[in-house]
């Protein structure tokens, strides 16, 4: 109702040539502003600025509303002007330089930093700009540098502190790890899975080289395992897997690829398949995902799709999470029905078995102490057809360590 009153009284004014009313103009810009309706803001930015190009509060105003609207191109000219203006407003070199790092000009934002560096030498803001500037044009070690010497002054400020800790963490390029899963059934012996796994981010992506284990049915078979995550884009990356295994537990050559895509909104989605070659007969399974963040929940939804004589097979699951204070810390439920080939614990000999009915539910908690050390625990219960028609209980439990370095 409130939105209604201001957008009608914006009309009078201009209907009534009140041009001269910039004040009572800006009072209704702000009071729109506050109710998210930045359209009819904007045109009172722009009628005041039609009358008095030299009004810098429309102009910073204005500005405002074309960055957090995601027009930045539109922002940045608006910026300069009231910079050279009002050349010693920390406030409006602190807009421009957000203008900037939402852009991902990250560029134009270090060279507005040193700008800003000069007029106010030693702020911690500006610092912070300049720090993240550096970081996202992978010149972490002077981002570092840059904060090191600013705590030389002022060792209490938090924000300083914490940026610091977030670039080292985030630059960490190494980690090594090793999994275990014990598998219970209630007609059968246990079966047990192990890997250790070491992981390398390079520039292109991270790559991760993986050594597999399993002991079933009194058989031992081994694994070996490549993923790829190289970036396509800034929005979209791709997935990609093989493996080779000499044995009989495991498939002889399986590859695996997706296109990853992030959409506005938090959304992201992908498209690809499973390629699996058990010696005597192979498989191809299509699949994807949908998936969302939804605050500090992500859901996703991923189908498994294998046609083969005629005949569609269907399986897939359903996965949410609730993320703490960083994305490492979280807890997980996922429930699934049929067979998943990027199930890693869930050993396929066969096309028979993508084609076997099952219901399983996983529970996980994942956390990291110290920055270096990451520790996953999780347990599942499924009720899974093993034979056309018969059914077992199967309860898991997994554990995996993590070495970042």
């Amino acid at each position: 109702m409130k939105q209604i009153y201001l957008s009608c009284l914006f009309f009078v004014f201009m209907n009534a040539g009140c041009y001269g009313q910039s004040d009572s103009l800006m009072r209704i810009a702000k009071e729109l502003i506050k109710l998210d309706n930045y359209v009819d803001a904007e045109k009172i930015y722009h009628s005041i600025l039609s009358q008095n190009p030299t009004n810098n509060d429309a102009r910073f105003a204005l500005g405002l509303i074309y960055s957090w609207t995601k027009q930045y191109e539109l922002a940045r000219p608006e910026f300069a002007a009231v910079i050279k203006a009002r050349p010693m407003s920390k406030e409006v070199y602190l807009a421009a330089l957000n203008n900037e790092i939402w852009a991902e000009k990250y560029d134009l934002a270090l060279s507005l930093a040193e700008s800003a560096s000069t007029v106010f030498p030693g702020d911690s803001d500006i610092i912070i700009r300049k720090a993240k500037s550096l970081d996202n044009l992978h010149r972490s070690d002077e981002a570092k540098k840059v904060l090191k010497d600013y705590l030389e002054k002022d060792k209490n400020n938090l924000e300083v502190t914490g940026l610091l800790e977030t670039i080292k963490y985030n630059n960490i390029l190494n980690s090594l790890g090793v999994s275990y899963t014990l598998d219970y059934f209630n007609n059968a012996d246990p079966w047990h899975w192990a890997d250790i796994q070491y992981k390398r981010k390079t520039k292109i992506g991270a790559v991760i080289g993986r050594l597999n284990y399993a002991n079933r049915f009194g058989l031992t078979d081994y694994q070996l395992e490549v993923d790829a995550y190289p970036a396509l884009s800034k929005k979209s990356y791709a997935y990609v897997n093989a493996g080779y295994s000499p044995g009989t537990l495991f498939p002889v050559f399986r590859i695996g690829m997706d296109y990853n895509r992030k959409f506005d909104n938090a959304f992201e989605a992908s498209l690809g398949f499973r390629y699996l070659d058990f010696g005597s007969s192979n498989v191809t399974i299509y699949t994807g995902h949908a998936g969302k963040y939804i605050g500090n929940y992500w859901i996703a939804f991923r189908p498994y799709v294998v046609p083969s004589n005629n005949d569609v097979s269907l399986s897939g699951s359903l996965v949410t999470r609730r993320y703490f204070s960083v994305a490492e810390n979280y807890i997980g439920m996922q429930v699934g029905y049929g067979s998943s080939p990027d199930d890693r614990y869930r050993l396929l000999t066969g096309l028979n078995d993508l084609r076997l009915k099952g219901y399983n539910a996983r529970m996980s908690w994942n956390h990291i102490f110290r920055k270096s050390l990451l520790l996953n625990l999780s347990g599942a219960y499924a009720y899974e057809e093993y034979f056309t028609s018969l059914y077992r209980s199967k309860i898991t439990f997994d554990i995996s360590i993590y070495y970042l370095f």
